[in-house]
């Protein structure tokens, strides 16, 4: 047998499910491997440890109460318990959409000014006087602007 093949075979022997024969020929194998040898002390080692039943210190009719109490006991201790409530954004947020929509909906509908009263009211070409304009300026700046509108346009 190689070592694969034997360390395949090493948890059979740990638990005692080989015949007399391969049992012969795996420890044969395990004095002259120390590769396969170590495996089978590390899995002797784990079942060994995993199988160690501890003994009872109490008596039965006290294991008998303990158990049926015990489902009482662990209800008792979770009933007492807080239970964390979660902060309910499922309802906040679609009430939140909702006072924000109508608010919108509000504004456009009720506050927001007509695009009439937005515009500025700018006189038509037609009523504007250049006139009105000359009214307001002194003497000296009437002859300069005169001057310059003659020599813009001629005379």
């Amino acid at each position: 047998m190689n070592c694969l093949e034997i360390q395949e075979k090493i948890i059979d022997l740990v638990i005692g499910d080989l015949t007399a024969e391969d049992e012969l020929a795996i420890r044969e194998h395990l004095k002259k491997c120390p590769i396969c040898r170590e495996e089978f002390q590390f899995i002797s080692d784990c079942i060994q440890c995993w199988s160690i039943q501890e003994t009872e210190m109490c008596e039965y009719y006290f294991q008998d109460t303990y158990w049926d109490n015990f489902v009482m006991s662990v209800h008792e201790k979770i009933s007492h318990e807080k239970i964390e409530k979660r902060f309910p954004f499922h309802i906040v947020i679609p009430v939140a959409a909702s006072a924000l929509l109508v608010g919108v909906l509000g504004y456009y509908l009720f506050f927001k000014p007509s695009p009439r009263e937005t515009v500025e009211q700018v006189p038509s070409y037609y009523e504007y006087d250049p006139y009105n304009e000359m009214d307001e300026l002194s003497p000296e700046q009437t002859e300069e602007f005169i001057k310059m509108i003659n020599q813009q346009y001629g005379e």
